[in-house]
């Protein structure tokens, strides 16, 4: 039966992308979708023909907030604790109390600027888990709830949660698996008011009481789960059953047509297979000019020409830039991943996709969150050098970085993994998996 569905999701431009592909294939099938997100992304979701619904929060705040406490669950440093954390919660109340009228009310702007469009009450709903209202909306409605998400985010031994700070080891161990327990209670302690307010003064729900494990609730409700990543660079793990799918990566197709490179670009990347692309996406630089000196001064000393992309932060500056460097604004990685040699980025699930697809050898440079998981998930498929945290850089690894990559076994094996990855559909997986879940009417 065709469905009003709403897609709830939290997150850059990177994380967004995908669920744009996503909506268009449920479009395709008839049903009328609405794609929730962050208000700066109105016109990236519209242009492409979809639904648009404003969240709360800011995704340049979140972003800043979770590089200033490393992705630590409880900042280490009173600072943060004081003035950030507040801040930070301001933003998850905001956040969630846009869930509900996303799911049940008009876009105040469907209709233009100030022109309310027309009224939308969703029949299931797709999330990713970091919208946090998602599962209280579904309840109030009493719709069908898919939770879909570039990183692992429910128990396994294979691995640990990507916000615990737990080092990777490669075995199958019950600490892994504890790990998502410790990192879903932790985020409950820090929402549970701001989830019970919203339960009870806006949705009329009951609160959720202490004892009735309001950390597991996707878990003891059983939500079906889509992890957006290729089996062939992590494969799902054995203990996740049927509720859990691994269904390859989400691309949105067609932005690298749309795209026309400046005379300048184009002569930089040369036909001598490319130079080396140095990006960090929506990541913020503590020292963005001391960051770009380290890359000047190890791709000299490499002798390796590099393309830094940088999106927020200035990286240049008034530094005096060689001949052997070129900087670069917004370009669409489809277009720009198949054009280098090999990449060097903050380890995004979306940018790391990006660069296997381009068969292209990858160093991570990770920030936060669940980026050590794919700098460690690119060793392990043996496509890429091993990961080397921001805050430890320096001239030296980068240097050692640029030669590495450099290695024609390495190119192989990650022109092996691109043919592989390039024949998965997970825009078609996501919707086959969504329908597959549905509660059987």
């Amino acid at each position: 039966p065709l469905m009003s569905i709403c897609i709830l999701i939290v997150g850059t431009h990177g994380d967004v992308q995908p669920f744009v592909a996503i909506a268009l294939r449920l479009q395709e099938d008839g049903h009328r979708v609405r794609l929730a997100t962050h208000a700066v992304y109105r016109d990236f979701v519209e242009k492409h023909g979809i639904e648009f619904y404003p969240l709360g929060g800011d995704p340049k705040e979140l972003a800043a907030y979770m590089v200033k406490t490393g992705g630590n669950l409880i900042p280490t440093n009173i600072k943060t604790l004081t003035e950030d954390m507040p801040r930070n919660m301001q933003m998850i109340n905001e956040i969630v109390l846009s869930t509900w009228p996303a799911v049940s009310k008009a876009d105040p702007d469907g209709g233009g600027a100030g022109i309310p469009g027309p009224p939308f009450r969703a029949q299931a709903i797709i999330a990713n888990p970091v919208s946090y209202g998602h599962v209280h909306v579904a309840e109030r409605l009493g719709v069908p709830l898919h939770i879909m998400f570039p990183q692992p985010w429910v128990p396994t031994m294979a691995f640990p949660h990507p916000l615990s700070n737990l080092a990777y080891t490669g075995r199958w161990q019950k600490r892994n698996y504890l790990s998502y327990k410790l990192v879903d209670m932790i985020m409950w302690q820090g929402t549970e008011g701001v989830i019970n307010e919203f339960r009870t003064e806006v949705l009329k729900l009951h609160p959720i009481r202490n004892g009735d494990s309001g950390s597991e609730l996707l878990l003891d409700l059983a939500i079906p789960h889509s992890f957006m990543w290729s089996p062939r660079l992590v494969p799902k793990p054995s203990d996740w059953g049927g509720l859990y799918d691994v269904i390859g990566t989400v691309t949105l197709k067609g932005t690298a047509s749309r795209y026309s490179p400046t005379p300048e670009l184009q002569a930089f990347l040369g036909n001598d297979g490319g130079p080396i692309f140095v990006g960090f996406g929506s990541m913020v630089l503590a020292d963005p000019l001391a960051t770009t000196k380290m890359i000047i001064d190890a791709a000299k000393q490499a002798n390796v020409r590099v393309l830094i992309q940088s999106s927020w932060s200035d990286m240049a500056g008034d530094l005096k830039i060689p001949d052997n460097v070129f900087f670069l604004g917004s370009c669409p990685h489809d277009w720009l991943m198949p054009r280098v040699s090999a990449v060097i980025h903050h380890g995004g699930a979306g940018t790391t996709a990006a660069g296997l697809l381009a068969g292209k050898p990858t160093f991570v440079v990770p920030f936060f969150g669940d980026q050590p998981f794919w700098g460690q998930a690119v060793v392990s498929a043996r496509v890429g050098v091993a990961p080397c945290p921001i805050a430890q850089l320096t001239t030296e690894v980068l240097r050692k970085a640029f030669v590495d990559l450099a290695s024609p076994e390495l190119r192989k094996r990650a022109e092996t993994l691109r043919d592989l990855m390039q024949e998965e559909d997970g825009a078609g997986e996501a919707v086959r998996s969504f329908y597959h879940h549905l509660p059987k009417q």
